[in-house]
């Protein structure tokens, strides 16, 4: 029986909370059409894979990808009969649970068997949504389906979020590697782990079942795409004992605002997922309990998230080579993909851990003067409405600059594609230290804050600082400074009244804009120095690597609190890339040859080589603090583990918070 859709209360929830329009809830039965157009007839009748899921006996759903296309088999297809009834002829592997689940007796021989699907074209980023009832199934031996639908929803959806990418049919020999179909258990073993920690796609697959047959809204399901970069979704475990808990954790990326998938959880919390791995062939089936988490809930578990599902793992199959498609091309990741957000325990981890201030008594952040470093680098002085517990110099402060620059909700935008899931907070390294109080040898909270940001092509926070600070500062805009955190400080807190306390020899390595946390760290010695001459003693080689004259932001390492101790040294040895205006560089280089004459051990227009790393006294007895782009570090670590340095020795910060 055909059905005009009508939202739901799990949907009219998520509608609520999300604030999605009145007249485009009032619109969405518009959308969904119950007899198959016939763009969509064509579409699916060209498909060559076919993500779809049904049921199981005990009501889990379970979603696969069927492949539509054989080389060898030309019964193997899509055929659209007209009238809402469909044909598929399909391969998967003979242990796909949505197969296996076809083979089960339903739980009431009156009810009919329910089906989803989202067809998608990976070649061009067309997708639409399909559901209804399956007629007829037949799974033989070889995991060859036979299946005939009959289906009343249809709905077209946007290219957004999807990996695009080609395929071709490539017969594969399956092998069962993990199978808990018939059992209810959360571990999954590190192979399939590692295959949700790579996967730029996922299917999930909802339902909805009505609280009574007089309801507007039948029982029914619901198949839908969720994309993104490499590794966004996040996957951790609870341990008691020998058990183990899996979670799996979705950030809600901007969509239709339909909240389709995301309200039927809020009916029905048993969801199905299949990871595809479509390098090795590799695929994973996973059913579970889902939560929809909002505000504060996902911000604790996902900082910087205010809509999250967390799926708690209860039953999983991983099949090696189960996947009959190979990529017959380079894969191109969605220009609308936010940055992978991680969990507040892989910070934590990392040793970036916040200290956030209660939203109730806000703390702004004021504008109220700039520095120019270079063409492209400026420091930038915060006033802070209340003072804070700073952190070790080095740490790192968030801004919050949503109440000046976001513009609200757009589906799609060509022009700015990362403007539709902008949250307009930025983390960035406070490039200046508390004020260190030697009467009680700790670093002091602090109302001022630097930072220093280098201008990003495109990049929306940076830019605005760059191009209007002059109209912040006399408009006073405030931005909120929702909190401050350490994790990559060369400090470590003294005690019983001794000062902080820094290593006797290290190595500093920064790149550009990489060296905003050795600033704040060598000011915070320099406090420390003075004020317990005779308790602070380090010897730091700093190299840096920096383009044009971004290496002047090494003026920034001339003495600023008179002389220091003889035990405290600082030799910088300095890498000069050149790409345009070679005398302004040439200038640079000049001036800092002048400024730096006590602590400038070398000044080269080169990169930095292997060479480099030997030159440095004591390189193995030296604790190594790295920051920079991603490239620099990874070839560093590669020098530093060739060189012999212990990696306890090596402590690295990165951008990914």
């Amino acid at each position: 029986m055909a059905q005009k859709h009508q939202s739901h209360k799990g949907e009219l929830l998520l509608q609520e909370r999300r604030k999605t329009p009145k007249e485009l809830i009032d619109a969405i039965p518009q959308f969904i059409d119950s007899n198959m157009p016939q763009q969509h007839a064509d579409f699916f009748a060209g498909l060559s894979y076919l993500p779809l899921a049904t049921l199981d006996q005990q009501g889990r759903p379970w979603v696969s990808i069927l492949v539509t296309t054989s080389d060898d088999d030309p019964s193997v297809g899509i055929k659209v009969l007209g009238g809402n009834t469909t044909d598929v002829v399909a391969e998967t592997n003979p242990y796909d649970p949505f197969a296996r689940a076809l083979q089960q007796d339903l739980a009431s021989a009156e009810e009919a068997r329910l089906f989803a699907g989202v067809g998608v074209d990976f070649s061009n980023r067309r997708r639409n949504k399909i559901a209804g009832t399956i007629g007829e199934s037949i799974v033989e031996n070889t995991g060859k389906v036979r299946l005939r639908l009959h289906s009343d929803q249809h709905l077209g959806n946007c290219p957004k979020y999807i990996t695009e990418r080609r395929l071709a049919h490539f017969q594969r020999a399956a092998e069962l590697s993990y199978d808990s179909f018939d059992t209810i258990t959360s571990a999954l073993p590190a192979s399939a782990k590692a295959l949700v920690d790579r996967a730029s796609t996922v299917f999930l697959a909802t339902r909805h079942i009505a609280e009574s047959d007089a309801s507007d809204t039948l029982t029914d399901m619901g198949v839908n795409h969720r994309g993104g970069a490499p590794s966004f979704t996040r996957i951790y475990e609870e341990v008691e004992g020998d058990q183990v808990t899996t979670y799996l954790v979705l950030p809600d990326h901007s969509g239709n605002r339909f909240y389709q998938s995301l309200g039927n959880i809020e009916t029905n919390p048993q969801v199905g997922l299949v990871f595809p791995d479509f390098i090795t062939g590799h695929v994973l089936y996973v059913t579970g309990e889902a939560e929809n988490l909002f505000a504060e809930k996902a911000e604790t578990l996902m900082p910087r998230v205010s809509l999250l599902t967390r799926i708690k793992v209860t039953g999983a199959v991983f099949v090696a080579d189960g996947l009959n498609l190979k990529l017959t091309s380079e894969e191109q990741f969605s220009p609308y993909n936010p940055p992978v957000k991680l969990l507040r325990q892989e910070l934590e981890q990392m040793g970036h851990s916040a200290m956030p201030y209660d939203d109730a008594a806000a703390i702004s952040a004021t504008l109220v003067s700039t520095q120019v470093l270079s063409d492209n680098i400026k420091t930038f002085t915060f006033k802070l409405s209340s003072p804070v517990n700073a952190p070790l110099p080095g740490g790192f402060g968030v801004f919050d600059f949503s109440g000046i620059l976001d513009v609200g909700y757009s589906h799609m935008n060509e022009a700015n594609p990362q403007l539709v899931n902008e949250d307009y907070i930025r983390t960035w390294t406070l490039s200046s230290a508390p004020r260190y109080d030697p009467k009680f040898n700790t670093f002091r909270g602090t109302d001022h804050v630097n930072v220093t940001v280098k201008r990003k092509p495109g990049g929306l926070a940076s830019n605005v600082l760059h191009d209007n600070a002059d109209k912040h500062i006399d408009r006073n805009l405030p931005v909120v400074f929702k909190g401050a955190g350490a994790g990559f400080s060369c400090f470590a807190e003294g005690h019983d009244g001794t000062p902080p306390s820094v290593p006797p020899k290290m190595l500093w390595i920064a790149g550009g804009v990489g060296i905003t946390p050795f600033m704040s760290m060598w000011d915070g010695i320099q406090q420390v120095a003075k004020a317990n001459p005779d308790q602070t003693s380090t010897d730091i080689v700093l190299m840096f690597t920096g383009r044009d004259d971004d290496i002047g932001v090494l003026n920034h390492f001339a003495s600023r609190h008179g002389s220091l101790p003889d035990q405290v040294k600082l030799s910088i040895v300095a890498f000069q890339s050149v790409s345009s205006h070679p005398s302004a560089a040439r200038s640079v280089r000049d001036g800092l040859r002048e400024t730096l004459s006590d602590n400038l051990r070398n000044l080269e227009e080169r990169r930095m080589k292997i060479n480099d790393f030997r030159t440095v006294a004591d390189l193995s007895e030296r604790e190594v603090f790295m920051c920079g782009p991603a490239a620099l570090m990874n070839w560093s670590e590669e020098l530093l583990t060739e060189l012999n340095v212990d990696e306890s020795r090596r402590h690295r910060e990165t951008f990914t918070f």
